[in-house]
């Protein structure tokens, strides 16, 4: 339950979206020494970033038609693995050529990623069968790329609990009503939950909503450009690769093959305009593009098919403002500033990759230093996302106690202390926690 009474009454910073870059932000506020309160409608991670397809880009997807997002990928790749390598599999990632076409854009691809600051290493096809059996007989070159998979929800849940201990406050299961602005300075919020509505003042407002990012800034009479790009994704209940596999090509439907965990490899994507962004048609033809594209590198995904399907909708921006094929528009990001327009305190971060949430955090976070006087940097980059010692775990404890978590995330982080307190068996019981919790919501 939520009301008055369970939260403060000010916050210095709100932040609206418990995506991957509203927790991050959540995080970047909180390591600054910044009262934060966190809103997510539903639940954390359970929007774009709770539904990509699990892999941590190394940034050649996008080198020759993206070279800025390129290079932001591959940055956040090396800084994500470092500070949280429990979240992630190194497993690399190979470019894949089947046609005569795809063999000639190999040497566009390699000198694309070493512009970009992408490694990358030409690999034999006949060692490339030996190391992925299932790879197609028409395979007519190779290159390997750091790309690596990534759990989302792992990556979150630890960036909260850091951001918890530093005192930030979550409320899940928060509709953003309104924002109250004031002398064209952000003043307040009011948000409803199941259990009724309350309200907080604060000085600035961190709008992370990804898809729904111009919803929110209604709220404050703002204008906010969103491109909603719904992509599909199968699951095929098995491991067909070791590697993560990619067609040797420009960004297009059906280019990825992930293996995902055990037993699970996801395939994808595809790349149509949402209509309702909260209601994502999924039919037997996105299925037949997927098996068709990834079919050709993999073929016995034909013969395995899909389990099931799930969607996502990516939060694009268009690069000139006049774009209509969702594949030709930007994977880079934008922070956008409101005080030209009568809003201070008030900064919207659009577009990117979970790969590059961090960044777009940062970004966001010291776009909104000026007008809440704190100090700009890098203050994540180089914060390692352990898991809480016990000391941690008792102020989690405490935060969970005042009603300063709220929503399902308290029963996940009570179900994760749980372990710590129990010979700290993190490490093993929290992916499980996860990947049971994942199954549930595809």
């Amino acid at each position: 339950m939520v009301d008055k009474r369970d939260l403060g009454n000010y916050y210095d910073v709100v932040v609206v979206g418990g995506g991957i870059v509203g927790v991050f932000a959540t995080l970047d506020l909180a390591l600054r020494g910044v009262s934060v309160l966190l809103l997510e409608r539903r639940g954390i991670c359970s929007g774009t970033s709770g539904r990509s397809h699990g892999m941590l880009h190394s940034g050649a997807r996008y080198a020759t038609t993206d070279p800025k997002a390129a290079e932001e990928c591959i940055r956040e790749n090396r800084i994500l693995s470092e500070i949280a390598p429990h979240c992630i599999r190194d497993v690399g990632g190979f470019f894949v050529s089947v046609t005569p076409e795809e063999e000639e854009y190999h040497h566009l691809l390699v000198s694309s990623c070493r512009r970009a600051g992408i490694p990358t290493s030409e690999v034999d096809v006949d060692l490339l069968k030996k190391l992925e059996p299932n790879i197609t007989p028409e395979a007519r070159s190779a290159i390997l790329v750091p790309d690596k998979v990534v759990y989302a929800r792992d990556l979150a849940l630890s960036a909260l609990l850091v951001a918890l201990t530093r005192g930030a406050s979550v409320v899940e299961g928060a509709f953003v009503e309104g924002v109250r602005v004031e002398g064209g300075q952000v003043a307040g919020v009011e948000a409803s939950t199941p259990s009724g509505v309350f309200k907080v003042r604060c000085r600035g407002l961190v709008n992370a909503a990804g898809p729904w990012c111009g919803e929110v800034a209604k709220k404050a009479g703002l204008s906010v450009e969103v491109i909603p790009a719904a992509g599909v994704m199968g699951v095929a209940s098995a491991n067909l690769t070791r590697h993560i596999i990619n067609r040797m090509r420009p960004p297009s439907d059906g280019d990825i093959i992930v293996p995902y965990s055990a037993g699970v490899t996801i395939a994808g994507t595809t790349a149509k305009l949402a209509e309702d962004l909260d209601r994502i048609e999924v039919d037997s033809e996105d299925a037949e593009i997927l098996l068709q594209e990834c079919g050709e590198v993999v073929p016995a995904l034909r013969t395995i098919g899909f389990s099931r399907l799930y969607a996502s909708i990516r939060p694009l921006i268009a690069k000139n403002g006049a774009e209509t094929d969702l594949r030709e528009m930007t994977r880079s990001f934008e922070v956008i500033d409101h005080s030209e327009e009568g809003v201070r305190g008030f900064v919207t971060a659009v577009g990117g990759k979970l790969t590059t949430g961090r960044l777009i955090a940062e970004n966001a976070v010291n776009a909104i230093a000026r007008h809440v006087g704190i100090p700009t940097g890098s203050f994540t980059e180089r914060t390692r996302l352990n898991p809480p010692s016990r000391e941690e775990a008792r102020e989690i404890r405490g935060a969970l106690e005042s009603g300063e978590v709220v929503g399902q995330l308290r029963t996940m982080i009570d179900e994760s202390l749980e372990a710590i307190d129990g010979e700290r068996y993190w490490s093993l019981l929290l992916p499980l926690v996860f990947a049971k919790r994942m199954g549930e919501r595809r």
